[in-house]
This record gives structure tokens, C-alpha cells and sequence, in this order.
């Protein structure tokens, strides 16, 4: 990958256009395609630390399991806590009381944010400075809208109009922490459009990664539309959130669920791990289970859900399904789950 990010603008353009030309993607997000795994690439052969991350989220989904049909573009890694000095007897699990255990987890965020800013963020930055052309313009900076100061955005060298994508950002954003289990886990490889289309083209076109595994992230998607569930009616949806339910309904279509609820034992991890790490006065993780377990949204999000579901149409492959076909869909998939 290195070869073609050392190549000229125009020939990169002329790649991207070229594979979205074959594709019936947008070039822009072909180009971005490429950044994201070139990015992934540099994180997890970063010195010292590379070792100790793990890839997680829905841009897994797409770029590793190829189990949803979207474009996916930020980038979820995991620091490991043993690696920042909070495994073993010093888990925050393994706290004695609450207090512990919450005083633990303020530590341990602490110490993520310090390895962040003072290896990981200066470490990639060098190694993107070492690969990216001298004349090119790119930046990586912390996210100044993350409160816990754990999240990088990439600045990316476009090879494109500043005004084309529209809905596309021109940046990757590299979400970092450390509050995430890692088990289970594979080791699996990540390859862009641009060289899947043209693999003449490129010495080096995939790159490995660790990454949670399909069915873990099955039930991570499925407590955070329970925790949705719950959100209060005062308090509004996040943003793009409509992806959520759209890589659930993707999930169930593509047979994941049938491999996850074969393993109950993993959903009683996720709701207990989430009651601890991600504590919410409302979502409700104790009901995350058979029986109770929620999936489709509440009557009140559906025309919010809708709107943001429309936005996000150009950043799916092909044709994307119909939002009230997502949602009969997860309805049905519910109360099967919550019956049987």
C-alpha cells in the first residue's frame, strides 16, 4: 500500500476512479476505502504498541467480515488494559466495591489518554510523516469534540475537489480507548477496493489485524440498540445513528445471529461489562437478556430514525433496504429471541 500513497495525486485519482467505475461506488469513497485500511495498517504495526490493539465495530463488519453492505468510515481500535497496566489483580473488575471498581476505571481512562498523546499519536504521526509525499497536505490531531480525549482524526491527502462527496468527510477518525474485552478475538486481514481491483498494482495490498470477533460484536450491536431503547424521550438520538439498526438488520440476513445466540454465554458478558464500563442511568443493561432483550426502536425515534436513515443513502453498496423492511425485520428477530 505504501507504493501507492507514495504514487502522484492524479494517479491515485485515476485508481480510485477507476475501481469506482467498476464498482458503482462514489470515488470518493473508494478513496477513503483506501485510507482507512492504509491507516489500520499503520496502527497495528506501530512499535511497542501495535500488539496491543484490537479492531472492533462496524467498519469490521464491512472491511474484515463483509457481513454489511455500507461504507464504513471511522476507525474503532481498543488499547489493551493489561498493556496500560490494569490487567490481572488490577482489572476494574476485580475491584472490591463500586468505588474501587469506578476508581479504578477513572484511572485507567487517565492513563489511556496519556499513552495516546504521548506515544500513540506522536508515533503514528511519524510514521504517516515518513510515507505521505513532502508536498502533499494532511494532518493528524486529537478530536477536540472527544471529552475524554481518547479520539485522532486523519486529515487524509485527497486526491479530490474539496467540494466532492458531500456527505463523506475527508478525514478518518481513529476512535481510540481502553474500556473494551478483547475476547474473543481473530487475526484477519483488511484489503482496500482500489487494490482488490488492481492487485498488479500493489507489492503489499492487505495488511493483518487483531479483531473482535463477529459474534462478540453481534451482541455489542444489539445491548447498544437495547440502551436506545431505553433512552429517555427528552434526550435525542446521536447522530448517523441509523447505521446501528441498519448493520443489525444486515447481521440477522447474514446468518451472525444464528451463530450468536448459540452462545448466550457472550451476551451475559457484553450486558455485564457494559453495566460496568459504559454505566447508564437508563439503559437498562440488567434487562439485556432473554425475555427482555430490546431491539426496534420506540414509536417516538421512527421519523428521526427515518431522516437520518435517508442521509445516509450514498453510502451504501447497491441498493440499500427499505427502513420499514429494517424495521419488521428487527421487530421479528426480537420477539423470536425474547419467545423461544
Amino acid at each position: 500500500m505504501d507504493t501507492f500513497v507514495q504514487s502522484s495525486p492524479d494517479n491515485r485519482r485515476a485508481g480510485f476512479v477507476q475501481t469506482a467505475a467498476a464498482r458503482r461506488l462514489n470515488p470518493v469513497i473508494v478513496e477513503k476505502d483506501f485510507w482507512v485500511c492504509w491507516t489500520l495498517k499503520e496502527l497495528f504495526r506501530l512499535p511497542q504498541m501495535g500488539e496491543h490493539l484490537i479492531f472492533k465495530g462496524g467498519t469490521s463488519l464491512s472491511k474484515v467480515f463483509k457481513v454489511i453492505e455500507r461504507f464504513s468510515e471511522d476507525i474503532d481500535v481498543s488499547i489493551d488494559r493489561g498493556f496500560l497496566g490494569f490487567g490481572g489483580a488490577k482489572e476494574p473488575e476485580a475491584g472490591g466495591s463500586n468505588k474501587e471498581r469506578h476508581r479504578r476505571i477513572e484511572a485507567l481512562k487517565v492513563a489511556c489518554q496519556q499513552r495516546i498523546a504521548s506515544e500513540l499519536h506522536p508515533a503514528l504521526d511519524a510514521a504517516i510523516k515518513s510515507k505521505v509525499l513532502p508536498n502533499e497536505q494532511w494532518s493528524l490531531r486529537m478530536d477536540e469534540e472527544d471529552p475524554d480525549r481518547q479520539t485522532l482524526l486523519f486529515e487524509y491527502p485527497s486526491s479530490f475537489a474539496p467540494d466532492a462527496g458531500g456527505y463523506i468527510r475527508r478525514l478518518v477518525k481513529i476512535e481510540l480507548g481502553a474500556r473494551a474485552d478483547h475476547w474473543p478475538f481473530e487475526a484477519k486481514t483488511v484489503t482496500p477496493f482500489v487494490a482488490e481491483q488492481f492487485p498488479q498494482e500493489f507489492r503489499e495490498g492487505t495488511c493483518t489485524v487483531k479483531v473482535l470477533a463477529v459474534e462478540r460484536t453481534f451482541w455489542e450491536k444489539a445491548t447498544i440498540l437495547h440502551a436506545e431503547f431505553h433512552r429517555p424521550a427528552d434526550k435525542p438520538m446521536p447522530e448517523r445513528f441509523s447505521r446501528h439498526f441498519c448493520d443489525f438488520y444486515e447481521l440477522i440476513r447474514r446468518e451472525v445471529a444464528s451463530l450468536a445466540v448459540t452462545k448466550p454465554e457472550l451476551l451475559v458478558r457484553v450486558a455485564e461489562h457494559k453495566s460496568l464500563f459504559f454505566k447508564s442511568s437508563w439503559a437498562k443493561y440488567g434487562e439485556a437478556a432473554k425475555g427482555t432483550l430490546r431491539i426496534a426502536p420506540p414509536e417516538h425515534r421512527l421519523k428521526a430514525l427515518r431522516d437520518d436513515y435517508a442521509k445516509m443513502q450514498q453510502m451504501f453498496f447497491g441498493d440499500p433496504p427499505e427502513f420499514e423492511e429494517i424495521i419488521r425485520l428487527l421487530s421479528r428477530w426480537e420477539s423470536e429471541f425474547n419467545q423461544n
